[in-house]
Formats: C-alpha cells, sequence, structure tokens
C-alpha cells in the first residue's frame, strides 16, 4: 500500500460487526448467492452449528435492486435540467450536492446479488474479495478493478478484516455528461463506455488488473477522503479525480482489461454507433445500411432496439456531444463547430443544442 490508510478507511462499521458475528459463527462464504434477507436467513438456519442470534431485520440496507434516488441528493439536478425526486432517506447520504458518492463495500455482507440503476466502480484497495456474475466465481486482489454498467446482476463478497473495497457510483447522466471525452477515443475502454450509454440492454463488465499501480491507488483514497469532507470545490474534485482514474486506466491498463460476460451481437452495435459519430456530418440511414449490408428497415428498428434511440434520434445526440466537447476543448467559434458536427441549419443547431443542455452553446462553453 502506497499510502497509509487512515482509520476511518479500515474500522469496522456498525453493519459490518453484526455481520461478522454471524460469519465468524457460522461461515457462510460457500452458500449459495441469494437476493434476500430471508433467503440467506433460510440457508443459514439449514446449514446452522453454532447457536446465535440471527437478526430479524438486515443489518443494512438489502434488496435486489438499488435506484439513483437511494443514493444521490435530491437537489442535484438531472439531465433535463429537473431536480431529482427522492422517496426515502439516502442509503449514503453524501455531504454535498455530489454526482458522484464514494462509500466502502460492507465486509462479511452475505453473497446478495443485485441490480444497479446507475455506474459503478469498485476497486480491491487492500485484501481481497470475490466477485459474483453470471453464475462464475472471479477472485480478486490487491489492485483489481472493475466497471459495472447499470442493470447487470452481481455481487461481491469480503470475509476478512482487512479486505477493503471501494466503492464509486454515478449517475449513467453524470457518466455520459461530465466523461463525454473518453466517448471520443479509439481504444476498447472507450468501446466498452459507449456500448454501456447507447446499448439498451448491455450485459458486460470490465475488469483491469492494476497490479498495485501507486497511481491509481492514490486517486481512489483521494476520491474517499474527498467524498468525506463538505469543502468548497469537493464536487469538482471528485469529477476531477474521476477523469484521472479513467485516464490511468486507458493509459497504463488497457491491456490489462478483461471484458467479462459479453453479448453476440455487442460488436455489431458499437460498429453501427462508431460508422455513425466518424460520418456525423455526411451519413444517413441509407448509407449505413449499405455500410452494414443490411435493410433500412431492419436498421432501423435495430436501433431502436438496441439503443432507445431512433436513428435520427440518435445522430442528434452524437453531434450534440461532439459539439460540448468542441465548446469545451477548442477555441472554435459557435459558426465553426456547427459546421464542424455537421448542421447546415444554426438555429436548430441552437435549439437542439438547448434541449439537450438547457443553456446556450456560449453559456455552456462559459460554464465549463
Amino acid at each position: 500500500m502506497q499510502k497509509k490508510l487512515n482509520k476511518a478507511m479500515t474500522a469496522l462499521e456498525p453493519a459490518e460487526k453484526q455481520y461478522k458475528m454471524l460469519y465468524k459463527a457460522n461461515p457462510y462464504d460457500s452458500f449459495k448467492p441469494v437476493t434476500s434477507w430471508n433467503q440467506f436467513v433460510m440457508q443459514y438456519k439449514q446449514k446452522i452449528k453454532v447457536p446465535v442470534t440471527i437478526p430479524k431485520n438486515p443489518p443494512s440496507d438489502i434488496r435486489s435492486r438499488f435506484y439513483e434516488n437511494e443514493f444521490f441528493s435530491s437537489g442535484m439536478i438531472n439531465e433535463r435540467g429537473s431536480k431529482a425526486g427522492s422517496d426515502g432517506k439516502l442509503i449514503y447520504p453524501p455531504h454535498m450536492n455530489s454526482e458522484i458518492v464514494v462509500f466502502k463495500h460492507l465486509r462479511y455482507l452475505p453473497i446478495m446479488m443485485h441490480t444497479l440503476e446507475f455506474v459503478k466502480i469498485s476497486y480491491i484497495l487492500q485484501g481481497t474479495c470475490e466477485f459474483f456474475l453470471n453464475g462464475k466465481v472471479y477472485h480478486l486482489g490487491q489492485g483489481d478493478l472493475i466497471i459495472v454498467a447499470p442493470n447487470i446482476e452481481q455481487a461481491f463478497f469480503a470475509d476478512k478484516d482487512d479486505d477493503i473495497v471501494v466503492n464509486i457510483i454515478m449517475r449513467r447522466s453524470t457518466f455520459q455528461d461530465a466523461f463525454s471525452p473518453l466517448l471520443m477515443e479509439q481504444n476498447d475502454i472507450s468501446e466498452f463506455f459507449l456500448q454501456m450509454l447507447y446499448q439498451k440492454e448491455f450485459s458486460q463488465t470490465v475488469l483491469f488488473h492494476c497490479d498495485r499501480d501507486e497511481d491509481i491507488e492514490n486517486l481512489i483514497v483521494n476520491l474517499y477522503q474527498e467524498s468525506q469532507t463538505s469543502r468548497h470545490g469537493s464536487r469538482i474534485i471528485m469529477n476531477s479525480y474521476v477523469l484521472l482514474l479513467f485516464g490511468q486506466l486507458i493509459r497504463n491498463h488497457s491491456n490489462d482489461a478483461k471484458m467479462l460476460m459479453g453479448r453476440v451481437n455487442e460488436q455489431s452495435t458499437s460498429n453501427i454507433i462508431q460508422f455513425i459519430r466518424n460520418n456525423r456530418t455526411t451519413v444517413n440511414l441509407k448509407l449505413v445500411a449499405q455500410q452494414f449490408n443490411l435493410s433500412q428497415g431492419y436498421l432501423s428498428r435495430y436501433i431502436k432496439r438496441e439503443t432507445g434511440y431512433s436513428f435520427s434520434a440518435l445522430l442528434r445526440d452524437l453531434k450534440m456531444r461532439e459539439a460540448a466537447k468542441l465548446l469545451v476543448n477548442s477555441e472554435l467559434s459557435v459558426e465553426e463547430i456547427v459546421d464542424e458536427v455537421g448542421y447546415s441549419d444554426i438555429s436548430n443547431f441552437y435549439r437542439n443544442f438547448k434541449k439537450m443542455y438547457g443553456m446556450t452553446p456560449a453559456d455552456y462553453r462559459a460554464d465549463k
């Protein structure tokens, strides 16, 4: 460990102490994964050897599905410019109006399979853990990092005090807006992100063996520590740390990446999106259909089914994101950017940009 962990990162939480008591009395590392506390209790009672009091309710929040409004402040503004609602108490209340929430995975938590509405990055900062996905078990060690896309059923299990797994979660829309530069890179990792955002039924995770990379470790520790503060600028700093994290992964660990649980048609979907993006100034449905030897009708239905977008909406979205990138990272005038992304009608560009980002291009550039 390059950076010494403070007591807050290593101390057992109250829930962890309760789970540890159950685990030490009757270990459940060999139990079948479950999706509810009742299922776990049934297994536990069947295999109990040492008498122990089993809590009627789980020591922590357990469910088969977790939603954004359970983790992110109700004051957060979503991509449409409206406030995101929250129907109940936040599971991990952030210390700021945060787009990113960082917390430790609970040690000794039973193997609870669940899905998430948001993007999750899990990093094994210390020790080991097991990752459960699609009927398989992956044994992970210090320095391993997994990016879990929304809606994928999975679980982690850590059964030692020294096992420190840090979770970094963010809204899907936050990832799409704040880290859009990643989508413009030409590499396997950017392909993963592109598919994750635009493919409706995406079912991959990506595993990196970072080999205890000092820069990665320090970024993770800094993210966790920053998340525990309420200092001015924390939101900007955390976004920057995450972007740096992705940059380090792409620069130094692309060859370490392993895609888990891929689907047959994911690559073709990615190729279609890349072709549309790369030819956005001249592309149309007929041209894409010819490129991939498909009928226009089939291609239109395929794009809608796989991405949730119509062809025209997907093309507009890709153009707007490229325009946003150019506004921030270039000195091109708005008129030059309109031409660069393939718009012939500047008023139509302004209308679509404001609809997507809630402000004019000039205000967007000034805001960033």
